[in-house]
């Protein structure tokens, strides 16, 4: 996942928050939101609950790689994070892995629905 595709702000990570719409799932929540440029941007939050600073970044760092790995369209206008629920742990990647390309399937649906 490139610098350039990563929501950095932390006004915009409230926004999309509070104004998109969730898929909540047993590891993660994503709120979404369609945008207005014609590339994805992605964040990822990891709460204090998850553990030390230490494992809040392995967490990040492993979302990013599983986000690397599913996300192939970056030129989809829409704006996403990805919050790590307190039941994830570092063992469940393939679980994760699962989970997640199923949400993203979800958001797909959804902003494709919200764009016709």
């Amino acid at each position: 996942m490139k610098r350039e595709n990563r929501v950095r702000k932390h006004s915009d990570f409230d926004r999309i928050i509070r104004a998109g719409a969730a898929i909540k799932g047993r590891c993660f929540s994503i709120f979404y939101e369609g945008s207005d440029v014609m590339q994805t941007h992605i964040g990822i939050a990891v709460g204090k609950k998850n553990g030390g600073a230490v494992t809040r970044v392995r967490l990040k760092r492993q979302v990013r790689a599983m986000v690397a790995s599913l996300w192939k369209d970056w030129t989809i206008p829409s704006n996403l994070i990805i919050v790590i629920r307190t039941s994830y742990n570092e063992t469940m990647f393939d679980d994760g892995m699962k989970e997640l390309e199923e949400s993203f399937g979800k958001v797909l649906a959804n902003i494709g629905k919200k764009e016709k």
